[in-house]
């Protein structure tokens, strides 16, 4: 094939390689507490010292690519450089869209070990996550030894989505149907989930700053609002 060709057929091909070579995985997950932390932008050069902070790096790639057959994979801790404040912005703005775009979204319950208590998993009352939860078309979740629990998508098995779903109800109130529509499927009645049913589900979460209770939100609302730090 002629690559300079502007045929059809060449355009066809491009498309085709270029929608399946851009699909990536994104991760996430609760930032590890203990000091010195995960891995972050600022780190990178020096992130075989960080064991535990790396292990997650390089769990989440593996899964992305074995799991997943996926090339590319993005991380909020390594591929933001909180330090420059117009990165952080344009990052924040974006991040429902990157959510919502990505091929899969690999869920890290670092506090589970089975399916059946994943509710209490500190990964449902983080204000992030709500978005992280709904905006993506599909959402793996993995436990503690990253190990798969099972996903919740267009094409996944019913039965254990109903199981996940449980559970997520339990912790979040979030019930099956409202998921269902979120994930692609449709459901009679469904209809979109409203703004102030997404308030509601926000005002349950916790932060670590204050403006992400907004923040976190701006994209399941479909609104802009200036990012500053600092104002409350």
């Amino acid at each position: 094939m002629d690559v300079f060709s502007n045929g059809p057929g060449t355009k066809a091909a491009l498309a085709s390689y270029t929608s399946t070579a851009s699909r990536y995985a994104i991760l996430s997950h609760t930032w590890i507490r203990e000091v010195p932390g995960d891995v972050v932008y600022r780190d990178w050069h020096v992130r075989a010292r960080n064991e535990r902070g790396y292990t997650k790096i390089a769990k989440f790639c593996e899964i992305a690519a074995g799991e997943h057959g996926l090339t590319f994979g993005w991380m909020d801790t390594v591929c933001i450089n909180k330090e420059s404040s117009s990165e952080l912005d344009e990052s924040i703005r974006a991040m429902y869209r990157w959510y919502h775009g990505a091929a899969v979204c690999v869920a890290y319950l670092a506090e589970t070990q089975d399916v059946g208590g994943m509710h209490a998993d500190a990964w449902f009352t983080r204000g992030w996550t709500l978005q992280e939860l709904l905006a993506p078309k599909k959402v793996a979740f993995y436990n503690k030894e990253w190990m798969h629990m099972g996903s919740l998508g267009p094409d996944e098995p019913l039965l254990l989505e109903e199981l996940l779903e449980s559970q997520i109800e339990k912790a979040t109130t979030l019930t099956g149907a409202e998921l269902a529509v979120t994930k692609g499927r449709y459901i009679a009645g469904g209809g979109s989930m409203s703004s102030f049913r997404v308030m509601q589900l926000a005002a349950m979460r916790t932060v670590t700053r204050e403006e992400d209770k907004a923040y976190s939100i701006m994209g399941l609302l479909d609104v802009q609002i200036t990012i500053s730090y600092g104002e409350g």
